[in-house]
């Protein structure tokens, strides 16, 4: 039996499950806890759907998000847990260093090159454009009707991967999956609103705060911009409202590398790392023990935001 094949048997069978995914939730691993979870109780199974960290707004439409709960509300650990879009098990948040040997059984599944394989059964694809894909393997595996409810939640993870399919992650079949989910109902008109026209105000005044710290470098190849907590305060935004900022520096023309510094209350800086073509992005995050993919990754480092900035940018400098 292949992977996805004896996972799939797994599952089928599974009374009770635990679905986890990473901190700091983007749309594919809540697209694809969602999915999963969806899929599982539709054969009857009792699913725990779980992150550290709540749910963004612009993720506040997806089939089920209010299911999800925060580790501290678990009472009893499932024998069977699910690790969804996540490199490792402490990419869930620091509980689930205690969890691991409390589970009887972990399955992992993932699209990060950076995966470092912790589950008793693992299904890390690092060419799937979004765990999303992987989901659905396993899905059709079991197998599973795919309702318009997951439909939804995987379509969602898909486009948000992939940068609406614009990445060069996205490749054929990613497209042909896009278009079953469409015929399956996924509802896109909307994902369109909630993901692209219905913006917070409070995350476009973080915008106008954050672009006057653009700065380039190395012969314009590498541009960066810095997100303070001042920032965040004087424009009344949260934390989630700071995704996807990376991605203004990086359209910048000429421009290789782009990075985005966040700085954080615990005296750490987040760091998101995105490149064009020819440099591997998730080698310079896992400098400062991270990872994720060649052309999109990122790290958490210990320090204050302009020596962390000093520090990364040099990095990206020298992978050129």
């Amino acid at each position: 039996m292949t992977e996805i094949e004896t996972i799939a048997a797994v599952l089928a069978t599974a009374n009770d499950v635990a679905v986890v995914s990473h901190v700091i939730p983007d749309g594919d691993c809540l697209g694809s806890t969602l999915a999963l979870a969806l899929a599982l109780r539709q054969r009857g199974a009792k699913v725990t759907a779980i992150n550290a960290d709540p749910v963004p707004e612009t993720f506040r439409f997806l089939p089920g998000w209010e299911t999800i709960v925060s580790p501290e509300k678990v009472d009893e650990i499932p024998s069977l847990l699910v690790m969804v879009d996540s490199t490792d098990m402490e990419r869930g948040g620091e509980v689930f260093s205690g969890w691991r040997e409390k589970a009887e059984m972990i399955i992992n599944i993932d699209h990060h090159v950076s995966n470092t394989r912790f589950g008793h059964l693992n299904l890390v694809d690092g060419g799937a454009a979004a765990t999303a894909e992987l989901i659905y393997a396993v899905l059709k595996k079991i197998p599973v009707a795919i309702s318009p409810a997951i439909a939804t939640c995987l379509y969602t993870a898909l486009a948000t991967d992939t940068g609406s399919f614009q990445y060069e992650n996205c490749t054929a079949a990613t497209m042909r999956l896009a278009a079953d989910l469409m015929e399956l109902g996924a509802d896109l008109p909307l994902i369109r609103e909630f993901l692209w026209e219905r913006k917070p105000l409070a995350a476009i005044r973080l915008l106008a705060e954050v672009l006057p710290t653009l700065t380039l470098g190395y012969g314009g190849r590498v541009a960066w911009m810095k997100v303070s907590t001042a920032a965040l305060k004087a424009s009344g935004a949260l934390p989630e409202h700071a995704e996807g900022l990376v991605n203004y520096p990086r359209c910048i023309a000429g421009v290789e590398v782009g990075l985005l510094f966040r700085e954080l209350p615990d005296g750490q800086v987040k760091v998101s790392l995105r490149s064009k073509k020819t440099v591997d992005v998730n080698t310079v995050a896992a400098r400062f023990g991270g990872g994720g993919h060649r052309r999109a990754a990122g790290c958490t480092v210990k320090g204050d935001l302009e020596t962390v900035t000093a520090m990364v940018v040099a990095a990206a400098g020298e992978a050129l």
